[in-house]
């Protein structure tokens, strides 16, 4: 980890050094961390059945969620989000857990919370 010079007198000081921080080491810490625990459908993670499998078709493209994780600075505050794929937003549903809905039609099942984001961000991290 590479921290900018702390000069005391220097205006800004330690809103430059967290913000470096952030984007070179704590961001991508946990961007690699929430990928590792992100459920990808019909893959690593997993816990579609074989039903949506096939629902899903052969043309089906898995790693959507994970690959829409990523980190930015807003304003000195890092944020590690994701949505889902381009049309549909989804990823609060997979780390919160939601009401199974079949074609429109509500099953009466629920899908427990698969926390991917959470996790990543709660983990316990050294600093060299």
């Amino acid at each position: 980890m590479q921290v900018a010079h702390m000069n005391l007198a220097t205006p800004g000081w330690l809103l430059a050094n967290t913000d470096q921080l952030f984007l070179t080491d704590l961001g991508p810490q946990i961007w690699t961390s929430a990928r590792a625990y992100c459920p990808v459908f019909g893959g690593q993670n997993s816990t579609a059945t074989a039903v949506s499998l096939a629902i899903a078709g052969p043309d089906y493209e898995p790693g959507a969620l994970r690959d829409s994780i990523k980190f930015f600075l807003r304003t000195h505050t890092l944020v590690v989000m994701a949505t889902g794929s381009d049309e549909r937003t989804y990823a609060a549903y997979v780390e919160l857990g939601h009401k199974i809905v079949v074609f429109g039609h509500a099953t009466g099942r629920s899908k427990p919370p698969q926390s991917f984001l959470r996790r990543a961000l709660y983990q316990i991290r050294a600093t060299a």
